[in-house]
């Protein structure tokens, strides 16, 4: 009985890994405004995205993000977040993170995904 509910759980872990693995986000600054992001593998039935970026040196500040309507793009332009705190390293280059959660209509999380980048970009 104990190797039947393991298999079951391994077998149910993979099917949401895989699921998970398929929503996809990348971004790059546009300036000191909001960065311009690319969207893959969003899930089906999203109405909705939400934005938030933290800053992996001090997490502890809140840089915001915004809510963003979905309405089947693979893009989110510069500035279209509306609760956005850009990047302000005191000195050097900071690493961010941002994450984008996707809801459906009825307000249900159906996933996320993240995605860091230093600012400013070391060249």
């Amino acid at each position: 009985m104990r190797v039947r509910l393991m298999v079951y759980s391994t077998v149910f872990l993979a099917v949401s890994t895989a699921n998970a693995s398929a929503f996809s986000m990348s971004f790059r600054w546009c300036g000191l405004g909001s960065p311009v992001f690319a969207l893959s593998g969003v899930p089906k039935g999203t109405a909705t995205l939400q934005f938030h970026m933290i800053e992996l040196q001090v997490p502890s500040y809140n840089h915001g993000g915004g809510m963003v309507t979905y309405k089947g793009q693979s893009a989110v332009a510069c500035g279209a977040l509306n609760n956005y705190s850009p990047p302000s390293p005191p000195s050097g280059s900071h690493s961010y993170q941002i994450t984008v959660t996707a809801f459906g209509p009825n307000k249900s999380n159906l996933g996320s995904a993240s995605f860091t980048r230093e600012f400013p970009e070391k060249k």
